[in-house]
């Protein structure tokens, strides 16, 4: 017998073998996907057949609903219009300094705590206003002025201090995720009350809690002092350079007006100049520096700034979402679907209770 025959023969049965293991792959592969088409197809049929139950379900009961809706929207209506006091709002938009910021949400934390416990009178002493002024106040609250520029300013500086690892670490989403409300420049105080005319009357009490801070006054009185020191170094230094300017001139004009013109000549003045530049380089960099330093020591007079002040009169509160009239009419349609989902699930648990 041909040994090359026998060789070729056991190969055909290994091909046939590697074809029906190839096969069979495939065939196992093809229901798998057979499978998943069949239970996304019933998964979909599914989602669909709820969402037309759910239609048919509010079809059916839709007069109950709407009646509902408008008995719930009439009581709110009577409420809002006919008993509820009307609500009026102001806010004041303020740039504390020295970190006072955080001082400001404690009083005001304070001030809601007295009025949630009716305690007028302490409010009305924390606040200077009498106590019928107190009890007209509803609601106060601090929140801060943000937007994507300040964002992005403060994830800059805070970065600025950090080393090339501990970047790597805190990334743009998760710093404004969070960022304390206290890293803000500026911050709203937002007020509620009866009394229209009682705004105003609460800016200064408000602002001087955190005024009379002793620790911020006595960083706000060290700030000062240290701003003049540095305001008064850089006006001398400057009257210097400039005196230090006006020699370099005089020496150009002298040496520009002597009677030997050469080469010695040339490269004095060549030098004096650059020295002048380098002079006035220095003089300007030290005014950008009192640029600041007199921004600051403007920012920086009270341990909180004013930005806005409160309106003389307050605005009348008329948000949909706290509008009564709008909060009955979505409850009582809310209440009427429950209800009549509660009564036919009853049914159908009475319904399977006896065919059991």
């Amino acid at each position: 017998m041909d040994p090359n025959q026998g060789s070729n023969g056991s190969n055909q049965v290994n091909n046939k073998e590697e074809d029906v293991d190839i096969s069979q792959l495939f065939l196992v592969i093809g229901k798998g996907i057979s499978q998943l088409v069949n239970a996304l197809i019933h998964m979909v049929r599914t989602i669909f057949h709820w969402i037309l139950t759910f239609l048919l379900y509010i079809r059916l009961n839709l007069k109950k609903m709407i009646l509902a809706a408008l008995i719930g929207g009439s009581l709110g209506a009577i409420y809002q219009y006919g008993l509820k006091d009307v609500q009026y709002e102001s806010s004041m938009t303020v740039e504390p300094n020295f970190g006072s910021s955080v001082q400001l949400y404690k009083n005001a934390e304070f001030y809601l705590n007295l009025i949630k416990q009716e305690d007028f009178s302490r409010l009305a002493s924390a606040l200077g206003i009498s106590e019928e002024g107190a009890k007209s106040i509803s609601w106060i609250e601090v929140e801060p002025y943000m937007n994507e520029n300040d964002v992005i300013l403060s994830y800059k500086n805070f970065v600025s201090e950090l080393d090339s690892n501990s970047v790597k670490l805190v990334d743009f989403k998760s710093f404004s995720k969070k960022q304390p409300v206290e890293s803000f420049k500026y911050h709203i105080i937002t007020i509620t009350a009866k009394d229209k005319f009682i705004f105003q009357k609460l800016e200064k009490p408000i602002i001087s809690s955190v005024n009379t801070n002793e620790y911020y006054a006595k960083v706000k009185s060290t700030t000062y002092d240290n701003l003049i020191s540095k305001k008064v170094a850089l006006e001398n230094s400057m009257n210097e350079l400039d005196s230090l300017r006006n020699l370099y001139k005089k020496v150009l004009l002298a040496e520009s007006s002597k009677e030997n013109s050469g080469t010695n000549i040339f490269m004095s003045e060549t030098g004096n100049t650059t020295k002048e530049v380098d002079v006035f380089d220095k003089y300007m960099v030290m005014n950008e520096e009192l640029i600041d330093v007199n921004i600051k020591l403007t920012s920086e007079k009270e341990v909180v700034n004013v930005v806005s002040g409160f309106n003389s009169v307050g605005m009348k509160v008329n948000y949909w979402y706290r509008n009564f009239a709008v909060i009955g009419f979505i409850a009582g349609f809310s209440l009427m679907f429950l209800l009549i989902g509660f009564r036919r699930l009853d049914k159908e648990l009475m319904a399977y209770k006896k065919s059991v």
